[in-house]
């Protein structure tokens, strides 16, 4: 029992550091690209990354990434605004959490991917896939809770899988890395 309470301990710390760490990454990198490649969108990120965060950990953890992450994802949603705004942002942040793991679930139930929780590795294809069906019900959910339109909804698309894609990037090279210098 101690031993669990540990692990999911050690879990919350490093999955809330790699989000966080994501997260500062995307005012410092992705609004500079975004204001010169694209400059009328408002709403959204053309790289944002805590969604490969999101998916990474859905994969490592299922249903568990959700109780790992929402503190952090509680904490980036109540920035400024009233509490109404808060309250929407605390709604979207879970559901982009239980969206990366109903990803998963949903994909491999319908046999798209593979999926055991570790036991075996998952294919790099599976990975992406699981990804942009997640970021796809990400953009839903702003979509039908009326957060934003058609087109920011896109946008938030494109910038998760873009994310995605380059969490998932830096995270290959920086393993492969670490397996070449032991």
């Amino acid at each position: 029992m101690r031993h669990a309470l540990m692990t999911d301990l050690v879990a919350l710390v490093m999955c809330s550091i790699f989000y966080a760490v994501a997260f500062e990454a995307v005012f410092v990198v992705s609004d500079k690209l975004q204001q010169s490649v694209v400059p009328g969108i408002i709403y959204g990120s053309v790289l944002f990354f805590p969604h490969g965060v999101r998916v990474l950990a859905a994969y490592l953890f299922g249903w568990r990434s959700i109780l790992y992450l929402l503190p952090i994802s509680a904490v980036y949603a109540g920035l400024g605004g009233d509490a109404a705004t808060i309250l929407e942002g605390l709604v979207l942040a879970l559901g982009s959490l239980v969206a990366c793991v109903l990803a998963f679930e949903l994909l491999s139930r319908f046999d798209f991917i593979e999926r055991n929780y570790l036991a075996v590795s998952i294919d790099w294809k599976s990975l992406v896939l699981a990804g942009a069906f997640g970021a796809m019900m990400n953009a839903a959910l702003h979509y039908t809770l009326d957060v934003t339109d058609a087109r920011a909804s896109g946008a938030i698309f494109v910038g998760d899988v873009l994310g995605f894609a380059a969490v998932l990037l830096v995270s290959t090279l920086f393993f492969r890395l670490l397996r070449e210098l032991s």
